[in-house]
């Protein structure tokens, strides 16, 4: 079932000062011209917000304020910002030379001379004169590539194509549901395993030493679901594997590359995000996907965004199967892309980046017997006896998805509907996790990042960890995105949307579902030289009452803010945050906006949690505007727990306070910085501060135009 393509490969790459599209090869010629990014990072952020999960049914988004676009839109932008003058010229031009020859075109993208636009999701790319995205034909894939140093032979593959599944949830990184994550895998594929195309293997744990003993065997495919993080001081990507005590086993990708490079029949690696799965501004697994490439892997499937269980259940179904039925791998994503957009997580089809490491095929896969093509029943009685399996063992967040899919494949098998109804009301006793205070914090990778940060540097190095995706990276509620020429860096942050707002009660067990965001960027630094900064966690969520917030602190020295003066919390220990409308069309110089900037502090005490605002005002006797001395804010619910490893706080701030005189929408952005603040040993005065935004120093705080941006998720 080979099909026979055409290239059309473009680079995107640095020239005269910006940046250029390069037609570097193509049946009609090479060509160069100017590359504009027609978004602003914010309106990235809010697309990969809306497409993401929970994901809508259909290519409309609902718009906020004008800036969040339908699906078809962002892609024709983006289509035409790349394919235009003499590119496009020569792109129609290849597609009428493939259709003339019987052949398809294969737009193959290569954006190593530009790493700052791997965060795009070119697998949306729109054609508004073939009336299509490119991705959902087998007539015009769109692929990411690399030259690879090696390229291997084409291995043959007969029935069943094998794959080794490793689940990593090391104990001193944010934890994951890798049971839920393995059994809906298992699930899905089911049909495929009974039928004899498929055999699935999961390692019984995700060490380096079980990895290299399992490539002894024949494996076709290295499946791996779990955290990933990203090196900043060494710009490199990194997978979180475990020791043998459990912890985090940093893993870069030229030590895994050693690994999987010798195993001869291993082709392919997938780089699965669990859904609340994220990592940070530079991701993790582009780097590692980059490197397994140029070592010669032939390919890599990775997630962009996280990606939901729905969406997950149906990928994994539909690439196995699509591989296992012999089509080469490019025509097989189509055909998974296809899947996804006509099931009910329309918009999550432009999630999987294919990386590609040349034109040949991974696989020749031997034409598969009829006799073992998987029937339509053999998939519903996989599910549905899944779904009844996790019912048992009380994981119904495992049956819901599960049930819910074989619901939209077969509403009328057995008693699926009623089942499903049944779970929808049932909460899951298996997804409740241990509040921070109940969690025996071993010394971790997290505290790695720590011990790595220096005082008189600006920029916090080390690793911040968060759970990996390829390309436009997403951490907890938060996204960050690298683009623009001059080396710019824009970070846009995004809170999540709670149907059920935290309670404010010293249990965090309902912070749950939203992810964190690892803060570590030092950008105050007065301590002693011996001590350590703090590192965290922050979470935000919002609804039309109020923004929430919490964070979890590991520092061996608290500092209580009881006998400070509300405006001076930021000089013990607590968290902060500065709050304004959306700052992002001011320069760096643009002043604070009078009435409507405001530093909001939660300082920690002996007693809980105190919270106090700075709001922005104009002095009378300078006219400049100012963060006055605030008061003690009695609006805003707030409590403080302290941990064995330092504390944990989190607060209610209704929108009043932050003078928002209607509620919310989403897509809505704000200008926000996220901060955790550290008193010095003596408790005279603040020792670090650390932030989201590295260039959040006590210089640019009244600045809002150096402020990162938040949006409202929806």
């Amino acid at each position: 079932m080979e099909r026979d393509y055409l290239d059309f490969d473009v680079a995107l790459v640095r020239a005269d000062g910006g940046l250029a599209t390069h037609v570097v090869a193509s049946p009609a010629g090479t060509a160069q011209r100017p590359f504009t990014l027609p978004f602003w990072p914010v309106e990235l952020a809010q697309f990969i917000t809306a497409v993401g999960p929970p994901s809508v049914a259909t290519r409309r988004l609902v718009p906020a304020d004008g800036l969040v676009r339908d699906v078809e839109d962002y892609g024709r932008r983006l289509g035409e910002a790349l394919l235009a003058d003499e590119v496009d010229r020569l792109f129609r031009e290849s597609l009428s030379i493939a259709k003339r020859q019987g052949r398809d075109l294969r737009l193959r993208l290569r954006l190593d001379g530009a790493a700052d636009l791997e965060g795009v999701p070119w697998e949306y790319l729109y054609d508004a004169r073939l009336g299509r995205f490119l991705t959902l034909s087998r007539q015009t894939p769109v692929v990411r590539v690399l030259d690879a140093l090696d390229q291997p032979p084409v291995v043959p593959v007969v029935a069943p194509m094998r794959i080794l599944v490793m689940v990593s949830s090391p104990t001193d990184l944010p934890s994951l549901d890798v049971e839920r994550e393995k059994q809906l895998l298992l699930a899905t594929t089911a049909d495929l395993v009974r039928s004899g195309r498929l055999e699935v293997e999961v390692v019984s744990d995700a060490t380096l030493t079980t990895l290299q003993r399992a490539l002894l065997d024949p494996y076709h495919v290295f499946h791996f679901i779990g955290h990933g993080s990203f090196d900043r001081e060494d710009d490199e990507g990194l997978l979180a594997l475990e020791r043998a005590d459990g912890t985090a086993d940093l893993v870069a990708g030229p030590r895994l590359a050693t690994l999987l490079h010798d195993a001869p029949y291993l082709q392919l690696v997938v780089l699965n995000a669990c859904e609340g799965a994220r990592t940070s501004g530079r991701n993790a697994f582009s780097g590692v996907a980059q490197m397994l490439v140029r070592q010669g892997l032939p390919a890599v499937v990775a997630m962009q965004t996280a990606i939901s269980d729905r969406a997950a259940l149906v990928f994994s179904h539909e690439f196995y199967y699509f591989l296992s039925r012999g089509l080469p791998i490019d025509a097989a994503i189509c055909e998974v892309r296809k899947a996804m957009a006509t099931s009910d997580q329309a918009s999550e089809w432009g999630t999987p980046v294919l990386l590609r490491s040349g034109s040949g095929q991974p696989f020749d896969m031997a034409a598969p017997d009829a006799a073992t093509e998987p029937a339509p029943q053999t998939r519903w009685e996989s599910l549905y006896s899944a779904a009844q399996d996790a019912l048992v063992s009380q994981s119904t967040g495992t049956a819901l998805p599960i049930l819910e899919q074989l619901a939209a494949e077969k509403p009328d098998y057995a008693d699926v509907t009623q089942l499903l109804d049944r779970v929808k009301g049932r909460p899951d006793p298996s997804s409740v996790q241990q509040s921070p205070s109940s969690v025996q914090q071993s010394p971790s990778s997290v505290q790695q990042f720590a011990s790595t940060v220096q005082p008189d540097k600006r920029h916090g190095h080390g690793v911040m960890v968060g759970a990996g995706v390829l390309g436009v990276a997403v951490l907890g509620g938060f996204l960050g995105l690298r683009l623009l020429g001059h080396d710019t860096v824009e970070n846009a942050l995004t809170a999540t949307h709670v149907a059920t707002a935290p309670v404010i009660d010293r249990n965090f067990d309902d912070w749950a579902a939203v992810p964190p965001l690892q803060i570590g960027d030092v950008v105050a630094a007065q301590a002693d030289r011996n001590d350590v900064p703090p590192v965290g966690t922050w979470k935000v969520a919002w609804d039309r009452d109020a923004l929430y917030v919490q964070a979890t602190v590991k520092d061996i020295n608290l500092v209580f803010v009881d006998r400070r003066p509300p405006s001076t919390y930021w000089q013990g220990d607590g968290i902060s945050f500065e709050f304004g409308p959306d700052a992002r069309s001011l320069g760096p110089a643009a002043g604070l906006r009078a009435g409507r900037d405001f530093h909001v502090m939660v300082g920690l005490s002996a007693g809980g949690a105190l919270p106090s605002t700075n709001p922005a005002r104009t002095d009378p006797s300078t006219g400049t505007v100012q963060f006055v001395a605030g008061n003690a804010e009695g609006r805003i619910q707030a409590e403080g727990a302290v941990l064995p490893t330092g504390y944990a706080i989190e607060a209610r701030v209704p929108w009043s306070v932050l003078d928002l005189t209607r509620p919310p929408a989403p897509g809505d952005v704000f200008g926000f910085n996220a901060n955790i603040s550290d008193g010095n040993r003596s408790g005279t005065d603040l020792g670090f501060m650390v932030s989201s935004n590295a260039d959040r120093t006590g210089r640019n705080q009244p600045h809002p135009g150096t402020w990162q941006s938040l949006v409202l998720s929806n």
